[in-house]
């Protein structure tokens, strides 16, 4: 699992302050480890394969006793589920691509509400968000932003954020999207001297 040291942590912050120097953009970084527990996976895997073998047993021509069915049954279940399919890299390969990208993306709009990106003075809050564990990446952004900013500029913005976590390039992700997402705001929200810091500056770990 990566590790954010506090040079890392640091190289954001840094970011973030660069960036909120040139607009009154509010800028968040949250990393989660995962989104979600996906406590269902093993459960319902182990639960198939358990149902599934008394027709495994039919076809492979086996005479077992209906009370030695359901004791096997019992434990394929626990075996599976509580053994094998726990283990986290495992369960975590079992899940479809879209499910995981539906918790991680609604954690990250979670987490936009949650830090109150959403009631920033200006309506200027970004939220820089990576799961970890489903290796996905999302900008939240306050009404109107994006609009702003073109959908061409946005998409470039989020693709080179995507480019660097696929590398395990997370911090860098983190400061060249915050820095490019900064510039580009800056003609649309220019700095207002009497703004104050709203938002955490810092890494936000889930």
């Amino acid at each position: 699992m990566i590790h954010f040291s506090v040079e890392d942590k640091a190289r954001i912050t840094a970011a973030i302050h660069a960036a909120e120097k040139s607009t009154s953009g509010e800028f968040v970084a949250v990393v989660a480890r995962a989104s979600d527990h996906y406590v269902f996976v093993p459960l319902l895997w182990s639960a198939i394969l358990a149902l599934l073998f008394p027709g495994a047993c039919l076809l492979a021509g086996l005479s077992l006793r209906w009370a030695q069915i359901y004791q096997l049954q019992l434990l394929i279940f626990i075996v599976l589920g509580v053994l094998v399919l726990s283990v986290p890299g495992l369960h975590l390969a079992l899940i479809p691509r879209r499910v995981k990208h539906a918790r991680a993306s609604r954690l990250a709009r979670a987490q936009f509400y949650g830090q109150g990106v959403q009631v920033t003075a200006h309506h200027s809050g970004v939220l820089f968000f990576v799961s970890l564990a489903e290796r996905y990446v999302e900008i939240v952004a306050d009404k109107g932003i994006h609009e702003k900013l073109g959908e061409a500029h946005w998409t470039a913005i989020i693709d080179k954020f995507v480019a660097h976590v696929r590398r395990g390039q997370i911090v860098d992700g983190f400061v060249d999207a915050i820095g490019a997402c900064g510039a580009a705001m800056a003609e649309h929200y220019p700095p207002d001297p009497s703004a104050t810091d709203e938002l955490s500056d810092g890494l936000i770990e889930l």
